[in-house]
Protein backbone atom coordinates (compact mmCIF):
# COMPACT_ATOMS: atom_id res chain seq x y z
CA UNK A 1 0.00 0.00 0.00
CA UNK A 2 1.25 2.99 -1.02
CA UNK A 3 1.32 6.24 1.61
CA UNK A 4 0.51 9.92 0.39
CA UNK A 5 3.39 12.31 0.34
CA UNK A 6 1.80 14.21 2.51
CA UNK A 7 1.06 11.44 5.64
CA UNK A 8 4.34 10.57 5.22
CA UNK A 9 5.63 14.50 5.58
CA UNK A 10 3.22 14.87 8.66
CA UNK A 11 4.90 11.68 10.12
CA UNK A 12 8.63 12.72 9.43
CA UNK A 13 7.84 15.89 10.75
CA UNK A 14 5.92 13.94 14.10
CA UNK A 15 9.32 12.18 14.63
CA UNK A 16 12.02 14.24 13.12
CA UNK A 17 13.84 14.76 16.85
CA UNK A 18 14.56 10.60 16.58
CA UNK A 19 17.88 9.67 15.41
CA UNK A 20 19.52 6.64 14.28
CA UNK A 21 21.09 6.44 17.57
CA UNK A 22 17.99 6.24 19.59
CA UNK A 23 16.84 3.04 18.24
CA UNK A 24 14.22 2.86 20.18
CA UNK A 25 12.62 6.07 20.09
CA UNK A 26 12.99 5.17 15.83
CA UNK A 27 11.57 1.46 16.46
CA UNK A 28 8.34 3.18 18.39
CA UNK A 29 7.73 5.94 15.81
CA UNK A 30 8.13 2.65 12.91
CA UNK A 31 5.74 1.13 15.05
CA UNK A 32 3.16 4.02 15.03
CA UNK A 33 3.19 5.09 11.28
CA UNK A 34 2.79 0.65 10.33
CA UNK A 35 -0.31 0.76 13.07
CA UNK A 36 -1.99 3.52 11.07
CA UNK A 37 -2.43 1.32 8.23
CA UNK A 38 -4.94 -0.90 7.34
CA UNK A 39 -4.99 -4.11 8.52
CA UNK A 40 -4.84 -6.00 5.01
CA UNK A 41 -1.52 -4.18 4.30
CA UNK A 42 0.01 -6.83 6.33
CA UNK A 43 -1.91 -9.71 6.29
CA UNK A 44 -1.44 -12.73 3.84
CA UNK A 45 -3.46 -13.17 1.07
CA UNK A 46 -6.20 -16.00 1.97
CA UNK A 47 -6.76 -19.02 -0.75
CA UNK A 48 -10.56 -19.55 -0.73
CA UNK A 49 -11.36 -22.97 -1.75
CA UNK A 50 -13.14 -22.80 -5.23
CA UNK A 51 -16.00 -25.13 -4.11
CA UNK A 52 -17.25 -21.85 -1.70
CA UNK A 53 -20.22 -20.44 -2.47
CA UNK A 54 -19.92 -17.07 -3.82
CA UNK A 55 -20.04 -14.38 -0.46
CA UNK A 56 -22.06 -11.17 -0.88
CA UNK A 57 -20.16 -7.92 -2.68
CA UNK A 58 -18.21 -5.92 0.27
CA UNK A 59 -20.01 -3.41 1.72
CA UNK A 60 -19.56 -0.21 -0.29
CA UNK A 61 -17.01 2.35 0.42
CA UNK A 62 -18.25 5.73 1.60
CA UNK A 63 -18.02 8.60 -1.39
CA UNK A 64 -15.67 10.34 0.35
CA UNK A 65 -17.15 13.91 -1.56
CA UNK A 66 -20.20 13.26 0.32
CA UNK A 67 -18.13 12.38 4.10
CA UNK A 68 -17.53 15.91 6.21
CA UNK A 69 -13.67 17.26 5.74
CA UNK A 70 -11.90 15.72 8.39
CA UNK A 71 -9.33 18.51 9.98
CA UNK A 72 -6.24 17.47 12.71
CA UNK A 73 -5.81 20.50 15.17
CA UNK A 74 -2.34 21.19 16.52
CA UNK A 75 -1.20 24.46 18.81
CA UNK A 76 2.03 25.18 20.07
CA UNK A 77 3.56 28.31 22.32
CA UNK A 78 0.69 28.75 24.03
CA UNK A 79 1.52 29.18 28.03
CA UNK A 80 -0.93 27.38 30.64
CA UNK A 81 -3.25 25.08 28.88
CA UNK A 82 -3.27 27.52 26.04
CA UNK A 83 -2.34 24.29 23.62
CA UNK A 84 -5.21 22.21 24.98
CA UNK A 85 -7.98 24.77 25.34
CA UNK A 86 -7.81 26.31 22.41
CA UNK A 87 -7.22 23.01 20.71
CA UNK A 88 -10.58 21.42 22.36
CA UNK A 89 -12.41 25.04 21.74
CA UNK A 90 -11.32 25.48 18.11
CA UNK A 91 -12.60 21.06 17.23
CA UNK A 92 -16.24 22.29 19.29
CA UNK A 93 -16.35 25.16 17.09
CA UNK A 94 -15.24 23.28 13.69
CA UNK A 95 -17.30 20.31 14.55
CA UNK A 96 -20.60 22.68 14.66
CA UNK A 97 -19.61 23.94 11.40
CA UNK A 98 -19.50 19.99 9.71
CA UNK A 99 -16.06 20.01 9.98
CA UNK A 100 -14.90 16.21 11.61
CA UNK A 101 -11.79 16.08 14.22
CA UNK A 102 -9.19 13.84 12.98
CA UNK A 103 -5.56 12.11 13.63
CA UNK A 104 -2.64 13.87 12.13
CA UNK A 105 -2.16 10.07 10.48
CA UNK A 106 -5.73 9.54 9.18
CA UNK A 107 -6.14 10.16 5.27
CA UNK A 108 -7.27 13.24 3.44
CA UNK A 109 -7.49 15.02 6.71
CA UNK A 110 -6.55 19.22 6.62
CA UNK A 111 -4.35 20.47 9.20
CA UNK A 112 -5.27 23.15 10.94
CA UNK A 113 -1.80 24.55 12.81
CA UNK A 114 -1.69 27.16 15.65
CA UNK A 115 1.42 28.89 16.69
CA UNK A 116 1.02 31.38 19.96
CA UNK A 117 3.28 34.25 20.57
CA UNK A 118 3.39 36.47 23.15
CA UNK A 119 5.03 39.71 24.10
CA UNK A 120 5.22 42.62 26.37
CA UNK A 121 3.19 45.26 26.14
CA UNK A 122 3.14 48.81 27.73
CA UNK A 123 1.52 48.90 31.22
CA UNK A 124 1.17 45.61 32.17
CA UNK A 125 -0.24 44.11 29.20
CA UNK A 126 1.16 41.20 26.72
CA UNK A 127 0.39 41.31 23.36
CA UNK A 128 -0.94 37.70 22.03
CA UNK A 129 -0.51 36.74 18.74
CA UNK A 130 -2.00 33.50 17.09
CA UNK A 131 -1.24 32.82 13.72
CA UNK A 132 -3.59 29.38 12.25
CA UNK A 133 -2.38 28.48 8.83
CA UNK A 134 -4.49 25.52 7.09
CA UNK A 135 -2.69 22.70 4.95
CA UNK A 136 -5.06 20.86 2.66
CA UNK A 137 -4.32 17.01 2.54
CA UNK A 138 -1.37 17.14 -0.18
CA UNK A 139 0.47 19.52 2.20
CA UNK A 140 -0.62 22.40 0.12
CA UNK A 141 -1.23 26.20 2.41
CA UNK A 142 -4.81 27.15 1.71
CA UNK A 143 -4.52 29.96 3.66
CA UNK A 144 -3.82 31.51 7.12
CA UNK A 145 -6.01 33.86 9.58
CA UNK A 146 -4.04 35.99 12.35
CA UNK A 147 -5.44 37.20 15.55
CA UNK A 148 -3.80 39.90 17.98
CA UNK A 149 -5.26 40.62 21.35
CA UNK A 150 -3.64 42.89 24.67
CA UNK A 151 -4.43 41.55 27.76
CA UNK A 152 -3.69 41.97 31.44
CA UNK A 153 0.10 40.81 31.73
CA UNK A 154 -0.07 37.08 33.21
CA UNK A 155 -3.80 36.37 33.03
CA UNK A 156 -2.81 33.27 30.24
CA UNK A 157 0.01 31.74 32.52
CA UNK A 158 -2.58 29.54 34.06
CA UNK A 159 -5.80 28.69 32.35
CA UNK A 160 -7.10 30.41 29.20
CA UNK A 161 -10.73 29.12 29.63
CA UNK A 162 -13.51 32.10 27.81
CA UNK A 163 -10.20 33.40 26.29
CA UNK A 164 -9.66 30.31 24.32
CA UNK A 165 -13.28 30.07 23.32
CA UNK A 166 -13.46 33.98 22.05
CA UNK A 167 -10.09 33.21 20.10
CA UNK A 168 -11.67 30.00 18.49
CA UNK A 169 -14.90 31.24 17.72
CA UNK A 170 -13.49 34.08 15.97
CA UNK A 171 -10.67 32.16 13.80
CA UNK A 172 -13.31 28.81 12.94
CA UNK A 173 -15.29 32.05 11.03
CA UNK A 174 -12.50 32.66 8.74
CA UNK A 175 -10.97 28.77 8.79
CA UNK A 176 -14.47 27.43 7.80
CA UNK A 177 -14.01 29.31 4.47
CA UNK A 178 -10.88 28.07 3.49
CA UNK A 179 -12.01 24.25 3.93
CA UNK A 180 -14.42 22.39 1.95
CA UNK A 181 -18.07 22.55 2.82
CA UNK A 182 -19.55 19.90 4.26
CA UNK A 183 -21.69 18.11 2.03
CA UNK A 184 -24.87 16.38 3.46
CA UNK A 185 -26.29 13.13 2.03
CA UNK A 186 -29.89 13.22 0.85
CA UNK A 187 -32.24 11.32 2.60
CA UNK A 188 -34.19 8.46 1.09
CA UNK A 189 -37.92 8.99 0.29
Amino acid sequence: MNRKPVELWRAKKSCKALSMSNLGAFALCCALLSASLPPHAFAAEKDTPKSAAPSAPPPAEPDESKQAPLAYIAVTGAPGDGEQALTSALAKRLTADGIKQATALAANVYSVEGIVKIAAAKAGRQAVRIDWTIYSPDGTTLGGVSQTKLVRKGLLDRKWGAAADAAARAAAVEIVKLLPKPRSTPKPP
